[in-house]
């Protein structure tokens, strides 16, 4: 008797684990309920466009001051040493990632199938694409006009310059501490808008399965699909494994702190837009 008691004195009821309904999980229900509702309403929900739009502006709003911000600070806290070591690692790993991806963009026209023609599609309905400015694009001879109109590279080249030209500077810490606050509270609003994710990719879901021809979906069924298989490819399978070759974290953390933002950017088709939620999630 005795012995039953003290045997069952020590067992303790593990506490049951509960399952995790996270941001993730959210957004992937409203990527899903998006697909319902714009198959069996179709144009009817045609209004819901207007909501993605928001969404997606909503997260456009932090992206180029952080991009900005976040290599002032970067660079301008280095010391020359330091940069010289990361221009040689993480140029080597940067070239690395660009090879893979040329590889796959340029291979992949090889995997759609060869149709000379086509009776949805007529070269009468292209137009000529303006010839691009690359001087303009990436030489910001007016930074202000590149912040203007969203001139990424130019912005880049900016930033670099400003953050190369502070670290030799001894009272630099004047600029970079504001900066950083700033930085700071960029990371903060995203954050906040990104908890809007399962409603905005609900929203813009349903507006482009509903006001999407069947007829022509299913004409281009091939492209999409193989589309959205090299997609998923490269964003759950090359990328998170390359990380995980190249640091000591594990392929599981890597997708599990990573989804929410590449979900996010599937839905939006942009990855820029979630650059200040991806960044935060890389340096958790």
């Amino acid at each position: 008797m005795t012995e039953r008691a003290a045997s069952g004195s020590t067992h303790v009821e593990q506490p049951r684990k509960r399952l995790q309904f996270g941001l993730a999980e959210q957004v992937l229900v409203g990527l899903v309920l998006g697909i319902a509702v714009g198959v069996f309403f179709g144009g009817m929900v045609g209004w819901l466009e207007i909501v993605g739009e928001v969404f997606v502006k909503l997260l456009q709003i932090t992206v180029i001051p952080y991009i900005s911000l976040s290599l002032i600070t970067g660079l301008g806290r280095l010391s020359l040493d330091d940069v010289k070591s990361l221009a040689l690692s993480g140029g080597s790993v940067l070239l690395l990632v660009w090879a893979i991806t040329l590889s796959i963009v340029l291979l992949s026209p090889l995997s759609f199938p060869d149709w000379p023609s086509a009776s949805f599609f007529t070269t009468s309905l292209v137009e000529e694409p303006a010839a691009p400015d690359f001087l303009g694009l990436f030489i910001p001879s007016n930074p202000f006009y590149a912040y203007a109109n969203a001139l990424v590279p130019a912005i880049v080249m900016f930033s670099l310059l400003i953050g190369l030209a502070l670290i030799g500077l001894p009272n630099k810490g004047v600029l970079i501490d504001p900066l950083l606050v700033t930085l700071d509270t960029l990371v903060w609003v995203s954050g906040q808008v990104a908890k809007l994710a399962p409603v905005g990719v609900f929203a813009l879901i349903a507006s482009a399965v509903g006001t999407t021809d069947l007829a022509d979906l299913t004409r281009l069924q091939v492209f999409v699909a193989l589309f959205a298989l090299q997609s998923l490819v490269l964003a759950l399978w090359v990328l998170p494994t390359l990380v995980t070759v190249l640091t000591p974290l594990r392929y599981r953390d890597v997708v599990r702190r990573l989804r929410t933002p590449l979900i996010t950017a599937f839905a939006t088709g942009s990855a820029l837009v979630v650059l200040p939620l991806l960044t935060e999630r890389c340096q958790q």
